[in-house]
């Protein structure tokens, strides 16, 4: 598999690399700042609360004469917390697109993670992948996709031209000692054995799209591994959406079976209506951890909400979530959540 990623990009890397004008850099991103009144049983959560979730983003891109695209993409944090983990700068990465599909090389999430399909989005983010320090923190929340082996560390990615409908995707990631994508030399490589950090991850995605009488159908299957230490864990997810005129359903399946960890089951399944400037909607995370050791890690998410467009790239975005948890040293908590969301 390693020889197949690595022929493939440079044939792509080296295809005629001569430009018919100079690559085009531009600036985009987003900011979502909400506020959050909290009544929870956590007592070491507070009442109120100012979350945000934003960055800018830098983009370049330039077209050879043979047709073929090159760029790269640069993420910087614009809201960040103050945790060891966090980066300023994540997602970076070059990338070659053509007749032949897309390689992707750097610090980019892995092809699973890009292609996997879930519930519908109405509010200002993806109910199935919240950035803001609220679920979290009053109970445990597992987000439902593939960011816990490779995350954002160095790889390199392939997805193949979609054929009557039909995408597949692959990643190869040597090691995840800096999941924020600095380069892993050799010694980095050994450190991470002794550190239980994850090496040799592969992730694979195959997705697929059409139209059935009116219905346009979007499924996903999505599956990564990887060795820790000793262990070779492994998550893969099952997702369906259908849309048809203003109306969107879907939600997937995600499982984790970790000999290291945990062992996830999660469903996160959802609904969304649009009338004009509005989209209202509903979702789900239902997760169970089948662990032993972890008796009470059983989470309940229930999100109502929308968002209205004021105008292009701003939106007024507005929800009631519930959380509830089998841990009774946390209970159950509600957020009502009124906020701001900008595209540039």
């Amino acid at each position: 598999m390693n020889k197949l990623l690595l022929t493939t990009a440079a044939i792509a890397l080296t295809a005629s690399p001569v430009f018919a004008s100079d690559i085009k850099v531009s600036v985009g991103g987003y900011y979502t700042s909400m506020y959050y009144n909290v009544d929870t049983d956590n007592g070491d959560y507070v009442n109120s609360s100012f979350q945000e979730d934003a960055e800018i983003i830098f983009k370049g891109k330039g077209v050879a004469a043979n047709g073929i695209e090159y760029g790269f993409q640069v993420q910087l944090e614009a809201a960040s917390n103050t945790t060891a983990e966090q980066d300023q700068i994540d997602e970076h990465y070059i990338y070659v697109k053509g007749g032949f599909g897309k390689v992707i090389v750097g610090a980019e999430n892995s092809a699973a993670y890009l292609m996997q399909v879930s519930a519908p989005t109405f509010l200002a983010y993806k109910t199935w992948d919240n950035n803001f320090d609220t679920w979290g923190e009053v109970a445990k929340y597992e987000k439902p996709l593939h960011d816990n082996y490779s995350g954002d560390a160095n790889k390199i990615s392939y997805m193949s031209p979609k054929v009557n409908g039909l995408q597949l995707g692959v990643s190869f990631t040597p090691s995840n000692t800096y999941s924020g994508g600095a380069g892993v030399s050799l010694g980095d490589a050994l450190l991470a054995k002794s550190e239980s950090k994850y090496e040799d991850v592969y992730s694979y995605a195959v997705t697929y799209g059409t139209k059935l009488g009116g219905v346009d159908v979007k499924a996903s299957y999505t599956y990564e591994e990887g060795d820790k230490g000793t262990a070779n864990d492994d998550e893969s997810s099952i997702g369906l959406q259908l849309k048809s005129g203003n109306f969107a359903i879907g939600g997937s399946y995600f499982e984790a079976d970790e000999a290291s960890g945990n062992d996830w089951e999660i469903y996160h399944y959802g609904i969304s209506y649009k009338m004009g400037a509005t989209t209202i909607g509903l979702a789900i995370q239902d997760q169970e951890d089948a662990s032993a050791a972890n008796t009470n890690n059983d989470t309940t998410i229930t999100v109502v909400g929308g968002n209205t467009k004021l105008m292009d790239g701003v939106a007024l975005t507005y929800s009631y979530e519930m959380v509830e948890s089998d841990d009774t040293s946390k209970g159950d908590s509600e957020f009502l959540g009124l906020g701001l969301a900008l595209k540039f």
